[in-house]
């Protein structure tokens, strides 16, 4: 059973209280006090939900007794009942946060509990906010920790990753291993909707992602088939993930990949004595946790020395300005060609300059993630 709130009541006049009692004893557990040195008493013994007090006593006003509550009932909604116009200290408690409202006499019983059970209501609410909103500082905390800590360093690649949430949490992920010197495994995924349950999501293809990768052998299809069936088995049939995999070999400079269903990364060459163009690593099968019976298949790229190859999440081409305009994904590739020659981290410092003068101050709408490697 749930208890009923505390409430305490505090009037020089007995007839005062009672009226205050019979208004509130049905929906908390009431306790009076003829003055405020009484109320003090009774305010060590526990803290109050709520506390309604006159203002004019004998002794301690209601205002000084609202005050010395703080200590021993800090989250108490505090009211003060007045038949007096001046109100000017009452103003400056208000203002202090030593007292919530004040209700001149006469009150009306009916008027009063609405009040109250309202400001009750109120205050609940708040913790409850403040609670969710705690919870989700934790769990941005503990996705930061998801993310690569560290970067597997190689002589013959320059690179970095990145992932700003449009949320305290988010549904993108990328992801650095490396089982082999001078080989980088590299994923990057945008998990379907946004908030707490895409980062579920993407904690899971995480796991699943860390843990298989070393039981196919290097195949990045079979890797890729089997993370779709172990999505498919284990979330919502709604939920779904693109994803780039890719096996990057430093000794040769050839990535061999997997795009599934992701946006087309894009490699710049950049020949030293020559123009730069623009390839695109299109999808070699289909989303991934959506249909049980997908297949992938590999394909590879060689890779040049001067060669940028650029992954990303579809937070970056579709952010929008004030008048709904999309950053564009030739905006972004023409942004790209044009500072390819930059290094990895300016030219990702770059980008969310960019993206982010193109929004005008509007709110970021999506997860935005990238992955920038220069081929050395």
């Amino acid at each position: 059973m749930t208890s009923k709130p505390q409430l305490l009541i505090v009037d020089d006049e007995p007839a005062n209280l009672q009226k205050l009692k019979r208004t509130f004893f049905r929906e908390f557990e009431v306790r009076e006090a003829s003055s405020g040195e009484e109320a003090l008493k009774l305010l060590k013994k526990g803290p109050f939900d709520i506390i309604i007090t006159d203002q004019r006593m004998p002794g301690i006003s209601g205002v000084e007794l609202l005050h010395k509550s703080l200590s021993n009932s800090p989250h108490a909604i505090r009211i003060i009942l007045t038949g007096f116009t001046d109100t000017d200290d009452l103003m400056d408690a208000i203002n202090e946060g030593q007292v919530h409202r004040y209700i001149t006499k006469p009150w009306e019983p009916f008027s009063l509990k609405r009040t109250v059970m309202q400001d009750l209501e109120l205050r609940d609410l708040k913790r409850e906010n403040q609670l969710l909103a705690e919870q989700l500082r934790i769990a941005r905390e503990v996705q930061k920790q998801l993310f690569p800590q560290s970067l597997p360093r190689l002589r013959s690649l320059d690179y970095l990753g990145l992932c700003h949430t449009a949320r305290e949490v988010g549904g993108d992920y990328y992801d650095f291993l490396q089982f082999q010197p001078e080989q980088l495994w590299l994923a990057v995924a945008d998990i379907s909707g946004k908030g707490i349950s895409a980062a579920l999501l993407m904690a899971n293809l995480q796991a699943l992602l860390r843990s298989r990768a070393p039981l196919h052998g290097g195949s990045l299809a079979s890797l890729a088939s089997d993370v779709n069936l172990m999505l498919h088995a284990t979330t919502d049939p709604t939920k779904f993930a693109s994803l780039f995999l890719g096996i990057f070999d430093g000794d040769t400079r050839r990535l061999r990949y997997v795009n599934a269903g992701h946006c087309f990364p894009l490699v710049i060459r950049c020949p030293r004595n020559g123009r730069r163009h623009t390839e695109f690593l299109e999808p070699t099968g289909t989303l991934v946790g959506l249909f049980p019976e997908a297949e992938y298949q590999e394909a590879s790229i060689q890779l040049n020395p001067g060669d940028l190859l650029v992954v990303y999440t579809d937070g970056i081409t579709e952010a929008f300005n004030p008048d709904w305009v999309e950053f564009g994904e030739e905006r972004f590739q023409n942004l790209v060609v044009g500072q390819a020659d930059l290094p990895p981290s300016d030219l990702s410092r770059c980008i969310l300059e960019e993206v982010a003068s193109h929004q005008g101050g509007r709110e970021q709408s999506d997860d935005l993630t990238l992955v920038l490697a220069r081929v050395n």
